[in-house]
């Protein structure tokens, strides 16, 4: 197994470079310090909102599933410029939804999957492309961000039952 981090830190490090036998040895050193990454029940995760890592610095936050997560999206709610609702045609609320949002020119400036039926992004003042998958099938919508002062508000209904 090769780790370029550390065999570069190894290669930097002057008692370790050109010293095979110690490669190994901080290989295993790390991986002993490192936390070990632990998976969180699904019921965990159902009742958390996601907030976006950065993507061509546009913010954005998806969850709302349990009344805890909806009241920190509320709370939220006010810091990003557009609201998206994901539902079926009952009203329903939908999670997991793949999403995209493109700029005029067509291309993307970020994706992601949000994680409850509420998806909320802050976006710059111009026209998008904002698109979620629902049932397999692409849905794409054409939207004015940023010119009232208040936020837009949207949403995708699944077309199937």
């Amino acid at each position: 197994m090769h780790i370029p981090a550390l065999a570069t830190f190894a290669r930097g490090h002057p008692k370790l470079a050109g010293q095979s036998v110690w490669l190994p040895i901080a290989v295993i050193l790390g991986a002993l310090l490192c936390p070990p990454l632990q998976a969180s029940e699904v019921g965990d995760n159902a009742k958390s909102n996601a907030t976006s890592v950065s993507q061509a610095d546009i913010p954005w936050m998806s969850g709302g599933i349990g009344e805890e997560a909806r009241d920190e999206m509320r709370k939220a709610a006010s810091s990003y410029n557009v609201h998206i609702v994901f539902s079926n045609r009952q009203g329903s609320y939908l999670a997991d939804i793949p999403f995209a949002v493109a700029g005029r020119d067509g291309r993307q400036i970020i994706s992601g999957v949000s994680e409850g039926p509420l998806l909320y992004v802050k976006l710059p003042p111009a026209v998008y492309r904002i698109s979620a998958q629902i049932d397999g099938a692409w849905q794409h919508r054409r939207i004015q961000a940023g010119t009232t002062g208040r936020p837009l508000r949207m949403g995708f209904v699944s077309r199937g039952e």
